[in-house]
């Protein structure tokens, strides 16, 4: 086997390896479709236009299943807590912030805080808990940004076009404890 290493007229760096005849095969091939003294054609401007905004979509291949967030919704409703959980955010007229605060609680205390959640997912698991609980995804990402923030962690900082994941840090652990015994914040 023989390795060859030759520079694009773009200053890219190609190496190949192969059998002597395969090597040079390839470089007579491609030496002869683009000699190396051709100057390359003069592109025609042209007026760039952006694709459209697509959704934010997490860049992670780790996306929570469908059935996990069931599982999520289903954990507040039945957990060890569920009568907390019931009568001091549920039924009580909670702020947005602990609403949201609420899923991240369940994947921390019951699922070993083994993934984060997106807004997106967060809205989902809010929304499948009844009208009083639903929290919408821009107002999940308003409430992240704002009143929740100090309670939450971000695997990468916020930015348009990819799902950033939230866990629940210890201090809102804590938070969501002292609301389920019933002290209101």
């Amino acid at each position: 086997m023989i390795k060859a290493t030759f520079s694009l007229p773009n200053g890219t760096v190609v190496t190949i390896e192969g059998l002597r005849d395969d090597v040079q095969n390839l470089l007579d091939y491609y030496s002869n479709a683009h000699p190396r003294h051709s100057i390359p054609p003069k592109r025609e401007s042209k007026t760039v236009t952006k694709p459209p905004h697509k959704a934010a979509k997490p860049e992670s291949s780790a996306d929570v299943s469908p059935d996990t967030l069931i599982e999520i919704v289903n954990l507040i409703r039945s957990c060890p807590e569920a009568e907390a959980i019931e009568k001091n955010i549920l039924e009580a007229k909670s702020s947005e912030g602990i609403r949201v605060l609420l899923p991240l609680y369940i994947v921390h205390e019951y699922l070993d805080n083994s993934f984060g959640l997106t807004t997106v997912e967060i809205g989902a698991i809010t929304t499948e808990l009844g009208d009083k609980m639903k929290v919408r995804r821009q107002n999940v990402l308003r409430a992240v940004k704002g009143s929740a923030s100090k309670y939450v962690l971000g695997d990468r900082a916020r930015k348009t076009g990819t799902g950033t994941r939230y866990t629940l840090s210890d201090r809102g652990v804590q938070h969501i404890k002292s609301i389920l015994a019933g002290n209101q914040a």
